[in-house]
């Protein structure tokens, strides 16, 4: 029997039970629903927790610094070499320095990194107010909360143009000389603030530095464009006597947890989604019953054991695609408002609106593939109940 007709007539028996119908298709919903809503949820906690340890570049950054090492030095020839490393897209570096901010008679001390605005950002750090670093030699710098409270009480805002005094020194390790370098009262101009309240930290653009006695880098971030290629650069980088570590490994242990907490979560939604199973079972075994004359008639015109079986699994694997399809919609539409809510709570504490919730295509695909799958089980029964159907008998009885 032709199969569009078989699919034609499934729909038209579940229209014609509504109220059935539609009960047994808010069950599969609400079981959908829950199912995405807590997977997503643990998607969208993995992730944002993911981009806090790594700025979203966790794959791509490793970390290179010289250890404890008197003798190696990272210095520009040493990150030539490594920029030249197959499989690496791009090197920035920063030098720590210290320094002694200023304000009237007060002094504080504060660290001060001459970097690179990539470097700043690959390290997961959000400029809050104001802009980042410019790209090109200038007296500009950035700072965070911590070191504002020093100079001001007001808004973070209005420190944006203000122009700020420090003396800078250069330890012997970094210096050309070898020894201890101070250079006093640099005047720079506040451009963007980083929400960060640990400790007094300023950040310059290192080509502001070259009249400064520097000749070597603190540490560097590489980037690849390559994850699978980490573990061949760190060799290779770790063969000019640097030290490396790479964020990833740390994500992978991450990742690890929240599968098991997204198991946890997603078991909950089961709960709901294994209920719905039952009521869709009795659904189409009760709708059996009702039309066990109807079956005996269609095998007296002519219907098949393998149409009839075909029949109700068509039926239940259409209530499995429509439910699923739902249930996905309305388990994101919980997602956002709920993400609503959390964000109107963290924004008036003072924080950063972010997103609890992840949608990953891969999750919607299998949720999809789930719930047709839910259907085609479920009606296996009641399908091959009514495949072996005798209608000589119904019509002798009924």
């Amino acid at each position: 029997m032709d199969k569009r007709f078989l699919l034609k007539l499934a729909i038209k028996n579940l229209v014609t039970h509504r109220m059935r119908t539609l009960l047994t298709l808010l069950g599969i919903v609400i079981g959908i629903s829950a199912v995405v809503f807590l997977i997503s949820f643990g998607s969208g906690i993995q992730k944002l927790v993911t981009e806090q340890i790594t700025g979203g570049d966790a794959f791509q950054l490793i970390d290179v610094g010289t250890g404890n090492s008197q003798v190696v030095k990272l210095n520009s020839d040493v990150i030539s070499k490594v920029s030249a490393i197959s499989g690496v897209s791009a090197v920035e570096v920063t030098t720590n320095l210290g320094a002694k901010a200023k304000k009237a008679e007060n002094t504080m001390d504060t660290a001060l990194f001459a970097t690179s605005p990539d470097y700043i950002s690959w390290s997961g750090k959000k400029v809050r107010y104001g802009s980042t670093l410019p790209k090109s030699d200038s007296g500009k710098i950035v700072v965070n909360t911590s070191y504002l409270a020093f100079i001001t009480n007001d808004d973070p805002e209005s420190a944006i143009g203000k122009k700020v005094d420090f003396d800078v020194v250069i330890p012997k390790e970094l210096a050309k000389s070898g020894e201890v370098k101070t250079y006093s009262n640099q005047s720079f101009e506040i451009v963007g603030v980083i929400k960060d309240d640990s400790s007094p930290s300023v950040y310059v653009n290192k080509e502001a530095t070259g009249g400064w006695d520097l000749t070597n880098y603190s540490q560097a971030k590489v980037r690849i464009s390559d994850r699978s290629k980490s573990d061949t650069i760190r060799k290779q980088i770790e063969a000019y006597g640097l030290k490396t570590e790479y964020v990833g490994d740390t994500v992978n242990q991450v990742e690890q947890v929240f599968s098991i907490f997204k198991i946890v979560l997603g078991s909950f939604g089961f709960i709901a989604l294994l209920v719905a199973l039952l009521g869709m079972f009795n659904t189409l075994t009760i709708s059996l019953l009702e039309r066990i004359k109807e079956v005996a008639l269609m095998k007296i015109l002519g219907m098949n054991k393998r149409d009839v079986r075909n029949l109700f699994v068509a039926e239940a694997m259409t209530l499995g695609l429509v439910g699923g399809v739902f249930g996905i919609f309305w388990g994101m539409i919980l997602g956002k408002i709920a993400n609503v809510i959390l964000n109107l709570f963290a924004t008036r504490a003072g924080g950063d609106p972010v997103s609890v919730f992840y949608y990953p295509i891969s999750l919607i695909g299998a949720i999809v593939l789930t719930a047709i799958l839910v259907g085609f089980v479920t009606g296996i029964y009641p399908a091959r109940r009514a495949a072996k159907v005798n209608a000589l008998d119904v019509l002798r009885y009924e």
